[in-house]
């Protein structure tokens, strides 16, 4: 595997870039000329660390925006080449103000695409205001800080959710804050999945 680490609070990743991190990158160069702030979460991350696992899709919050700034938003995918695959990109508003994640691909490619989210709770707000930068090939986006990452996929529970927190928590461990790690444990209540984890 090519080397993955943590210097100096950003991530640095060390390979060619794939599929899913091109469209990460020119997803997050779009909301960036647009001053939209932005994160990307959950299983990309492990993904991008190196975790060799299948996935449709890419989760990312942007931070909440008024109707005005999602138009043009919407008008800037539409005009860079981008659609929704599961419904008009028009209902992006409505959609994101009501909880529900919008799909956003390349035009007529269904996967990979992003799952575009308004954040939810305290913890997605805390992973777009405590984003670290992520460097690969040149190219750098915000994901959300590991800590909280490992932390709340123990929290979510599923399979796939334990490897990828084993996997963030076995690569990084020696580079992790273990108090903000403890932190988000206590937090999300998850202190007897995170004492299985540390005894891998």
């Amino acid at each position: 595997m090519s080397g993955v680490r943590l210097r100096d609070g950003d991530l640095v990743v060390d390979r060619p870039r794939n599929e899913l991190d091109e469209l990460a990158i020119s997803f997050s160069t779009l909301l960036s000329r647009l001053d939209i702030g932005h994160v990307f979460i959950a299983g990309y991350v492990a993904i991008l660390t190196g975790r060799a696992r299948a996935t449709d899709d890419i989760d990312v919050l942007i931070e909440p925006c008024p109707e005005n700034e999602i138009e043009q938003l919407v008008e800037e995918l539409e005009t860079s080449g981008y659609w929704g695959p599961a419904m008009p990109l028009t209902e992006m508003y409505g959609n994101l103000t009501a909880g529900t994640n919008i799909w956003v691909a390349p035009s007529d490619q269904m996967t990979p695409h992003l799952e575009v989210k308004f954040p939810s709770d305290e913890f997605d707000r805390a992973s777009i205001s405590n984003a670290i930068d992520a460097h690969i090939a040149g190219e750098t986006i915000p994901v959300g800080p590991l800590e909280l990452q490992i932390a709340y996929k123990l929290y979510l529970g599923g399979q796939k959710d334990l490897e990828d927190a084993a996997h963030l928590y076995l690569l990084f461990r020696e580079s992790l804050s273990t108090t903000a790690l403890e932190s988000w444990v206590d937090d999300l209540g998850v202190t007897e999945q995170y004492a299985r984890l540390k005894s891998l």
